[in-house]
Protein backbone atom coordinates (compact mmCIF):
# COMPACT_ATOMS: atom_id res chain seq x y z
CA UNK A 1 0.00 0.00 0.00
CA UNK A 2 1.33 3.46 -0.89
CA UNK A 3 1.96 5.83 1.99
CA UNK A 4 -0.28 8.87 2.29
CA UNK A 5 -0.81 11.42 5.05
CA UNK A 6 -2.26 14.84 5.78
CA UNK A 7 -1.20 17.11 8.64
CA UNK A 8 -2.94 20.16 10.14
CA UNK A 9 -2.48 22.82 12.82
CA UNK A 10 -4.09 22.77 16.25
CA UNK A 11 -3.90 26.58 16.56
CA UNK A 12 -3.60 29.68 14.39
CA UNK A 13 0.00 30.52 13.51
CA UNK A 14 1.95 33.68 12.74
CA UNK A 15 5.58 34.71 12.64
CA UNK A 16 7.81 37.73 12.20
CA UNK A 17 7.46 39.61 8.89
CA UNK A 18 10.05 39.46 6.12
CA UNK A 19 11.27 35.99 7.12
CA UNK A 20 10.67 32.41 6.02
CA UNK A 21 9.03 30.65 8.97
CA UNK A 22 8.47 26.90 9.20
CA UNK A 23 4.80 25.96 9.55
CA UNK A 24 4.65 23.83 12.74
CA UNK A 25 2.23 21.08 11.72
CA UNK A 26 1.19 19.23 14.88
CA UNK A 27 -1.96 17.27 14.08
CA UNK A 28 -2.14 14.04 12.09
CA UNK A 29 -5.47 14.15 10.28
CA UNK A 30 -4.82 10.79 8.65
CA UNK A 31 -1.80 8.64 7.80
CA UNK A 32 -1.26 5.28 6.16
CA UNK A 33 2.12 3.63 5.74
CA UNK A 34 5.40 4.17 7.61
CA UNK A 35 7.67 5.68 4.96
CA UNK A 36 7.76 9.04 6.75
CA UNK A 37 6.78 10.64 10.03
CA UNK A 38 5.99 14.08 11.41
CA UNK A 39 8.64 15.59 13.65
CA UNK A 40 8.16 18.09 16.44
CA UNK A 41 8.37 21.52 14.80
CA UNK A 42 6.61 20.57 11.58
CA UNK A 43 9.20 18.80 9.41
CA UNK A 44 8.53 15.46 7.70
CA UNK A 45 11.33 12.90 8.10
CA UNK A 46 11.62 10.14 5.47
CA UNK A 47 12.71 6.55 6.07
CA UNK A 48 12.20 5.12 2.58
CA UNK A 49 13.71 6.11 -0.75
CA UNK A 50 10.99 6.79 -3.30
CA UNK A 51 9.07 9.17 -5.51
CA UNK A 52 6.74 11.53 -3.62
CA UNK A 53 4.35 14.40 -4.28
CA UNK A 54 3.46 17.17 -1.85
CA UNK A 55 0.54 19.55 -1.54
CA UNK A 56 0.34 22.45 0.93
CA UNK A 57 -2.81 24.50 1.47
CA UNK A 58 -2.99 27.85 3.29
CA UNK A 59 -6.08 29.60 4.61
CA UNK A 60 -5.18 33.15 5.66
CA UNK A 61 -7.25 34.81 8.36
CA UNK A 62 -9.53 37.73 7.54
CA UNK A 63 -8.18 40.73 9.49
CA UNK A 64 -9.01 44.41 9.01
CA UNK A 65 -6.15 46.55 7.61
CA UNK A 66 -4.02 43.48 6.83
CA UNK A 67 -5.78 42.74 3.56
CA UNK A 68 -3.08 44.32 1.39
CA UNK A 69 -0.31 41.97 2.53
CA UNK A 70 1.61 39.85 0.03
CA UNK A 71 1.82 36.29 1.36
CA UNK A 72 3.94 33.34 0.29
CA UNK A 73 3.56 29.65 1.06
CA UNK A 74 6.02 27.02 -0.13
CA UNK A 75 7.87 23.75 0.34
CA UNK A 76 11.56 23.05 0.90
CA UNK A 77 13.58 19.84 0.73
CA UNK A 78 16.42 19.40 3.24
CA UNK A 79 18.70 16.59 2.11
CA UNK A 80 20.28 14.19 4.59
CA UNK A 81 23.32 15.77 6.19
CA UNK A 82 22.34 19.37 5.45
CA UNK A 83 22.22 21.64 8.51
CA UNK A 84 18.96 23.38 9.43
CA UNK A 85 20.44 26.77 8.51
CA UNK A 86 20.77 28.57 6.22
CA UNK A 87 17.34 27.67 4.98
CA UNK A 88 18.08 29.07 1.50
CA UNK A 89 20.45 26.13 0.90
CA UNK A 90 17.49 23.76 1.00
CA UNK A 91 15.85 23.00 -2.35
CA UNK A 92 12.64 24.82 -3.22
CA UNK A 93 10.12 22.25 -4.46
CA UNK A 94 7.06 24.49 -4.70
CA UNK A 95 6.29 28.15 -3.93
CA UNK A 96 3.45 30.56 -4.60
CA UNK A 97 2.85 34.27 -3.87
CA UNK A 98 -0.55 35.88 -3.55
CA UNK A 99 -1.97 39.24 -2.44
CA UNK A 100 -3.70 39.09 0.92
CA UNK A 101 -6.96 40.17 -0.67
CA UNK A 102 -8.58 39.76 -4.02
CA UNK A 103 -7.39 42.15 -6.70
CA UNK A 104 -9.38 45.40 -6.85
CA UNK A 105 -12.78 44.85 -8.41
CA UNK A 106 -13.38 46.93 -11.53
CA UNK A 107 -16.35 48.85 -12.87
CA UNK A 108 -16.28 50.53 -16.31
CA UNK A 109 -18.02 52.98 -18.59
CA UNK A 110 -17.25 54.22 -22.07
CA UNK A 111 -19.10 56.43 -24.50
CA UNK A 112 -18.84 59.38 -26.89
CA UNK A 113 -17.94 62.78 -25.44
CA UNK A 114 -16.99 65.88 -27.44
CA UNK A 115 -16.24 67.96 -29.35
CA UNK A 116 -15.92 70.76 -26.81
CA UNK A 117 -13.73 73.78 -26.01
CA UNK A 118 -12.28 74.41 -22.56
CA UNK A 119 -11.48 78.10 -21.92
CA UNK A 120 -8.35 79.25 -20.03
CA UNK A 121 -8.81 78.35 -16.35
CA UNK A 122 -12.04 76.58 -17.21
CA UNK A 123 -13.28 73.06 -16.57
CA UNK A 124 -15.51 70.70 -18.53
CA UNK A 125 -17.14 67.88 -16.64
CA UNK A 126 -19.40 64.88 -16.97
CA UNK A 127 -20.81 62.28 -14.57
CA UNK A 128 -21.14 58.67 -15.71
CA UNK A 129 -22.59 55.51 -14.18
CA UNK A 130 -20.12 52.63 -14.15
CA UNK A 131 -21.04 48.97 -14.15
CA UNK A 132 -21.37 46.35 -12.77
CA UNK A 133 -23.54 48.07 -10.19
CA UNK A 134 -22.53 47.93 -6.54
CA UNK A 135 -18.79 47.97 -7.24
CA UNK A 136 -17.66 51.60 -6.81
CA UNK A 137 -18.33 53.74 -3.74
CA UNK A 138 -16.98 57.09 -2.50
CA UNK A 139 -13.42 56.56 -1.33
CA UNK A 140 -12.63 54.15 -4.13
CA UNK A 141 -10.30 55.02 -7.00
CA UNK A 142 -11.07 56.12 -10.56
CA UNK A 143 -9.20 56.74 -13.81
CA UNK A 144 -10.31 58.30 -17.09
CA UNK A 145 -8.94 58.76 -20.58
CA UNK A 146 -10.18 60.13 -23.91
CA UNK A 147 -9.23 58.91 -27.36
CA UNK A 148 -8.88 62.50 -28.67
CA UNK A 149 -6.24 63.44 -26.10
CA UNK A 150 -3.15 62.61 -28.13
CA UNK A 151 -0.35 64.29 -30.11
CA UNK A 152 -2.15 63.87 -33.42
CA UNK A 153 -5.28 65.64 -32.18
CA UNK A 154 -3.84 68.58 -30.21
CA UNK A 155 -0.56 70.47 -29.73
CA UNK A 156 1.96 69.24 -27.20
CA UNK A 157 1.59 72.40 -25.10
CA UNK A 158 -2.17 71.85 -24.90
CA UNK A 159 -1.60 68.26 -23.76
CA UNK A 160 0.68 69.49 -20.98
CA UNK A 161 -1.82 72.12 -19.83
CA UNK A 162 -4.86 69.83 -19.87
CA UNK A 163 -5.50 67.97 -16.59
CA UNK A 164 -7.76 64.91 -16.63
CA UNK A 165 -9.26 64.00 -13.28
CA UNK A 166 -11.73 61.31 -12.23
CA UNK A 167 -13.24 60.57 -8.82
CA UNK A 168 -16.03 58.43 -7.40
CA UNK A 169 -18.67 60.86 -6.11
CA UNK A 170 -21.54 58.46 -5.34
CA UNK A 171 -22.25 54.75 -5.57
CA UNK A 172 -21.43 53.65 -9.14
CA UNK A 173 -21.03 57.31 -10.19
CA UNK A 174 -17.75 58.80 -11.42
CA UNK A 175 -17.20 62.48 -12.10
CA UNK A 176 -14.68 63.24 -14.87
CA UNK A 177 -13.18 66.72 -15.22
CA UNK A 178 -10.98 68.26 -17.91
CA UNK A 179 -9.25 71.40 -16.64
CA UNK A 180 -7.38 73.96 -18.71
CA UNK A 181 -4.73 74.94 -16.19
CA UNK A 182 -2.69 77.67 -17.88
CA UNK A 183 -3.24 77.85 -21.61
CA UNK A 184 -3.84 81.37 -22.97
CA UNK A 185 -6.40 80.02 -25.40
CA UNK A 186 -9.20 77.51 -25.23
CA UNK A 187 -8.17 73.86 -25.53
CA UNK A 188 -10.18 72.04 -28.15
CA UNK A 189 -11.16 68.44 -27.43
CA UNK A 190 -12.21 66.65 -30.56
CA UNK A 191 -14.87 64.03 -31.03
CA UNK A 192 -13.87 60.78 -29.38
CA UNK A 193 -14.59 58.16 -26.76
CA UNK A 194 -14.31 58.69 -23.01
CA UNK A 195 -13.20 55.62 -21.07
CA UNK A 196 -13.65 55.38 -17.30
CA UNK A 197 -12.54 52.75 -14.78
CA UNK A 198 -13.44 52.69 -11.07
CA UNK A 199 -11.60 50.34 -8.70
CA UNK A 200 -12.32 49.23 -5.17
CA UNK A 201 -9.65 50.39 -2.70
CA UNK A 202 -8.16 47.34 -0.97
CA UNK A 203 -7.21 49.12 2.22
CA UNK A 204 -10.85 49.97 2.88
CA UNK A 205 -12.43 46.75 1.72
CA UNK A 206 -10.24 43.68 1.54
CA UNK A 207 -11.19 40.04 1.20
CA UNK A 208 -8.32 38.16 2.80
CA UNK A 209 -10.78 35.55 3.99
CA UNK A 210 -10.69 34.41 0.36
CA UNK A 211 -6.88 34.46 0.19
CA UNK A 212 -6.57 30.70 0.00
CA UNK A 213 -3.50 29.16 -1.58
CA UNK A 214 -2.76 25.68 -2.86
CA UNK A 215 0.73 24.60 -3.91
CA UNK A 216 1.30 21.23 -5.59
CA UNK A 217 4.85 20.04 -6.14
CA UNK A 218 6.07 17.98 -9.04
CA UNK A 219 7.09 14.40 -8.32
CA UNK A 220 10.24 14.54 -6.18
CA UNK A 221 12.80 11.80 -5.52
CA UNK A 222 13.32 11.57 -1.78
CA UNK A 223 16.04 9.60 -0.01
CA UNK A 224 16.12 8.05 3.44
CA UNK A 225 17.07 10.72 5.95
CA UNK A 226 15.74 13.62 3.86
CA UNK A 227 13.27 16.07 5.37
CA UNK A 228 10.53 18.22 3.80
CA UNK A 229 8.81 21.18 5.39
CA UNK A 230 6.43 24.04 4.57
CA UNK A 231 7.37 27.69 5.01
CA UNK A 232 5.31 30.86 5.06
CA UNK A 233 6.33 34.50 4.56
CA UNK A 234 4.43 37.74 4.95
CA UNK A 235 5.19 41.46 5.25
CA UNK A 236 2.68 42.85 7.75
CA UNK A 237 2.90 42.09 11.51
CA UNK A 238 -0.17 40.23 12.70
CA UNK A 239 -0.81 38.26 9.51
CA UNK A 240 -2.20 34.87 10.55
CA UNK A 241 -2.31 31.43 8.95
CA UNK A 242 -5.50 30.11 10.48
CA UNK A 243 -6.26 26.62 11.58
CA UNK A 244 -9.05 25.20 9.43
CA UNK A 245 -9.84 22.30 7.14
CA UNK A 246 -8.20 24.40 4.38
CA UNK A 247 -4.77 24.64 6.05
CA UNK A 248 -2.80 21.43 5.69
CA UNK A 249 0.21 19.58 4.28
CA UNK A 250 -0.33 16.35 2.36
CA UNK A 251 2.25 13.85 1.11
CA UNK A 252 1.79 10.84 -1.18
CA UNK A 253 4.31 8.17 -2.09
CA UNK A 254 3.99 7.31 -5.79
CA UNK A 255 6.71 4.70 -6.22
Amino acid sequence: MSSRARYLLHADFTGPPYADVIVPWDWVWFQQGTDFSLQVGGKLSFRTHGLYEFVVSADWQLMTLLDYDLRQIGLRLQRQGQPDEPMDYHERIGFHNTPGSDAPRMARWQGKWGPLDIPPGGTAGIEVNVSPAGTARPGDMALAGHTAINLQAMPLQALRELVVHAKVVAEDTVSVSLHNTSATEAIHLGRGKLKVIAMTAQLTHGRSGDAWQLVHSASVEIGAGDRVYAVMRHHVPGTVLQTSDSTWLQVDRLA
